[in-house]
């Protein structure tokens, strides 16, 4: 059976890529999230999501970032992020998927080699921007930007496929 492997920045901002035994993108997906009064994970597309990894029917792993609360952050957003991270830990055990937490300082080591820019961020959009340059990691069409929680999820997948290959 081939393998996948599965990257998840599980931030309100963040982002799910899959790719395969060779390295190329399966697909990447901003996180879903929906808009009432404040920004909501959209759990049924992020379902949607894992039942799209689980029917290319494929030994699945998933690095899945290890969230962090920080001192400086208001209550709110403690609880999404805390939220967000057992949503995807329910969801990756229902569909079965092997996984691993992840420390964001951990992945970024491996990674991260020969890239400084002293922005984490920053370095991520680089590194997915060298290693697959053909790939468009911006959010919409119409952004200018690099979308980091698309990048980091695309590095966490590679750091798993670098860890289970």
């Amino acid at each position: 059976m081939n393998k996948i492997f599965v990257g998840i920045d599980n931030g309100l901002s963040g982002g799910i890529t899959a790719i395969d035994e060779n390295q190329n993108i399966i697909k990447k997906w901003v996180m879903p999230v929906i808009k009432v009064k404040k920004t909501e994970y959209d759990i049924n597309e992020i379902i949607n999501i894992f039942k799209y990894i689980k029917q290319l029917n494929k030994q699945t792993y998933v690095a899945l970032e290890h969230a962090h609360v920080r001192p400086i952050s208001g209550k709110r957003a403690c609880f999404m992020t805390g939220l967000g991270y057992g949503i995807m830990q329910a969801l990756i055990g229902a569909f079965s998927f092997s996984y691993e937490i992840i420390n964001p300082k951990q992945w970024q080591k491996n990674i991260f080699q020969g890239i400084n820019t002293g922005d984490t961020k920053k370095d991520s959009i680089l590194f997915c921007k060298r290693k697959w340059p053909e790939e468009d990691w911006t959010k919409t069409e119409r952004s200018k930007k690099a979308h980091d929680g698309l990048t980091d999820s695309a590095c966490l997948s590679e750091f798993s496929y670098r860890v289970n290959r």
